[in-house]
């Protein structure tokens, strides 16, 4: 379901720049913005039977709408630097303040947040089971965290409530996404209290976490997730059985849909317990012989009878060749693997910073939405089908 937006500002030259990225962007499936720069045909469509999900304007755009009366609308202020300072921000208390001038992304996703985000779910998905899927790579430097984010995004983009699990020893997350203020306790804490196995603070009455007491929302990921972990040594530390704890216990909480986990070396214990317990997992890599040769060494020791993986390993592997340049020769398996999705190369991404672009890139977006059809479709019938809710 596509969200219906008023924009209201004085600048006509603000409109264009904005509705021409909507339109070649992936939140054209998501908002229809009607845009105005004058204040009396604003006002005049405001009256009209035509009621918008949200609305978004200059001050003195808000401020005549509200003079005539909004009902329930959601509604927020677009603010320069100082604007709402003094008898303004009186006037216009009780709604959102968004920064007019930002990179248009973010922008974007401000103003989707004023909207329920549940409503553009466009399944009913089956709540049986949080489906676990773990990001693997057999070789360092594939890109994982990249997909990752990206397949969180993508996924929650379309009204799955997702959590994104970094299990990294070093959490690459904070290069990609602002990390929201508060003090919200984290995996750390979160760790201490299963492993103290007591305690009051953050238990419900049977004694387990209560897991949104330890979750931060990433607006521009539209998925929860953990605040890093500080100290370097904690994450060493983690144990398989520490790493399933989590895993059961986001699976159990009841919250979310799917839960992303990003892993760091496949010889650490936390990468081992993802193996074992995730219910698909995604095999990242590069079409470079290093590569290809150690995803092919792992899953041959991980099919052997003493390696102690589960049985069901191959069939819920999954596999994805990042960086592609798109040449004919390109064709990392011979020997009975199908490839479930092939991610672009994206040349952008060496500049300085490349944060923000790793997570708005349209090319790479439109492969992450297709490699999602591939492996998640099978475990939630009709997420991107669609079905009425």
């Amino acid at each position: 379901m596509t969200a219906r937006i008023v924009l209201a500002v004085r600048e006509s030259q603000y409109i264009e720049p904005l509705l021409h990225y909507l339109h070649h962007s992936e939140y054209g499936k998501m908002l229809r913005i009607t845009a105005f720069s004058r204040l009396d045909t604003f006002v005049e469509f405001m009256k009209g039977d035509e009621i918008p999900d949200a609305v978004c304007g200059d001050p003195s755009f808000i401020e005549a709408w509200l003079v005539e009366g909004r009902g329930a609308v959601p509604w927020a202020v677009l603010s320069e630097a100082g604007e709402l300072a003094g008898k303004n921000a009186g006037n216009l208390a009780g709604g959102r303040v968004i920064a007019k001038y930002q990179a248009l992304p973010s922008l974007l996703e401000s103003i989707l947040q004023l909207c329920d985000l549940k409503r553009f779910r466009t399944a009913a998905v089956p709540r049986d089971e949080t489906l676990l899927l773990g990001v693997v790579s057999a070789a360092g430097g594939s890109g994982k965290t990249t997909v990752a984010l990206n397949m969180a995004k993508q996924l929650g983009g379309l009204g799955l409530s997702v959590f994104y699990l970094n299990l990294e020893s070093v959490d690459s997350s904070g290069l990609y996404l602002r990390m929201p203020g508060g003090n919200t306790p984290g995996l750390e804490r979160l760790l201490y209290e299963l492993k103290a196995g007591g305690g009051d603070e953050g238990k419900e009455g049977r004694g387990k976490p209560v897991w949104g007491n330890y979750a931060i929302r990433h607006d521009s990921l539209r998925s929860d997730a953990f605040r890093p972990v500080e100290n370097f040594k904690e994450m060493l530390q983690m144990s398989r059985h520490d790493t399933l704890d989590i895993l059961e216990g986001l699976a159990g909480a009841g919250s979310y849909d799917v839960v992303i986990v990003d892993t760091g070396s496949i010889e650490e214990e936390r990468a081992q317990a993802v193996l074992h317990r995730c219910g698909i997992l995604l095999w990242v890599m590069k079409n470079e012989q290093v590569s290809l040769h150690k995803t092919e060494r792992w899953l041959a020791h991980c099919a052997g009878i003493h390696s102690g993986m589960p049985p069901d390993l191959r069939s819920k592997s999954r596999f994805v060749v990042n960086c592609s340049t798109g040449a004919e020769n390109e064709q990392p398996f011979t020997a009975g693997t199908p490839l479930d999705g092939v991610l672009p190369y994206i040349p952008t991404w060496g500049t300085q910073h490349y944060g923000e672009l790793c997570l708005n890139s349209p090319q790479f977006i439109a492969g992450v939405q297709q490699l999602c059809r591939s492996i998640v479709e099978p475990s939630l019938p009709e997420v991107f089908t669609g079905s009425p809710v």
